[in-house]
């Protein structure tokens, strides 16, 4: 004969209540395991790696599987300037995000932007060339943030879309939630642009924020030398906790080998001290 629960005979609220009292009593640490897992399977499901390397070892090392998490929502906010203010469109913070597209492999790249005004221009074609090829750019304009993370989220259910980045100064927690979810199902990765810090809560995977610094002069001649930029690792959700400080390092861009390369201590002292300094990128 048949056999009748007592759980099947409750109301639903009860049932509910029942389910989130399980759910809080599975520690933190194998939630978040389980999603790890869950987000490498659909990676593979789908032929792309779990994590795709910075290239840099020292922040590689922080990370989760040794790589940016491509399945996964990440965030990149511009930091102040040397006169403390956030410029409203920063290249820097700019660069960065386009080094990291680039290192996503082959497909479509999809740009969305919420542009603020008449006078905000795309970006430099010739200028994102350093880090992918500009052919593979697919540009989304909106009126609307609403229209924007939609974008975003068809984009990351689109086959042959190898990222998708969104630029706004909006923080809407619901379409962030919505951005995770989607990148962990498709395995395809989101990026969120600011010109402004986020909120403190998020859900994104890692955080960064990307400071213009001083570029470094060859002795003896007044040229402007290679790009260099403070980054900040100030969210990692995945990887190594970092509650004490925050992890910071001096990159320099290399037009040669095309990739950042962490400057060594020795090189980056006080301004003056060995080299003259400017502030590019």
């Amino acid at each position: 004969m048949p056999v009748i629960s007592p759980s099947a005979l409750s109301s639903p609220v009860s049932r509910a209540v029942a389910a989130n009292d399980a759910a809080a009593s599975v520690p933190a640490v194998l939630r978040e395991k389980v999603r790890r897992l869950e987000r490498a399977n659909s990676a593979q499901r789908r032929g792309r790696a779990a994590s795709v390397k910075l290239g840099i070892p020292a922040i590689d090392a922080l990370l989760p599987e040794g790589g940016l998490l491509t399945g996964a929502l990440h965030e990149i906010e511009a930091g102040p300037g040397p006169s403390g203010r956030v410029a409203p469109h920063d290249g820097a913070a700019m660069g960065f995000a386009a080094h990291l597209l680039g290192r996503f492999g082959p497909g479509t790249i999809l740009w969305c932007r919420h542009a603020s005004g008449p006078s905000d221009a795309t970006p430099y074609a010739p200028a994102l060339s350093s880090w992918f090829d500009p052919a593979r750019l697919l540009m989304v304009m909106s009126r609307r943030d609403e229209d924007l993370f939609w974008a975003m989220e068809e984009g990351l259910r689109c086959p042959g879309i190898a990222a998708v980045l969104g630029e706004t100064r909006a923080a809407d927690p619901t379409a962030g939630r919505r951005l995770s979810l989607a990148a962990e199902k498709s395995g395809v990765p989101a990026l969120l642009l600011r010109a402004q810090p986020g909120p403190p809560q998020s859900v994104c995977a890692t955080r960064w924020r990307i400071i213009s610094a001083p570029s470094a002069s060859t002795p003896g001649l007044t040229d402007v030398g290679a790009a260099r930029w403070r980054v900040e690792l100030r969210r990692n959700r995945f990887g190594t906790p970092s509650a004490d400080e925050i992890p910071s390092w001096l990159v320099e861009w290399n037009d040669e080998t095309h990739c950042l390369a962490v400057v060594p201590q020795a090189l980056h002292g006080p301004a003056g001290a060995r080299f003259e300094e400017r502030l590019v990128g």
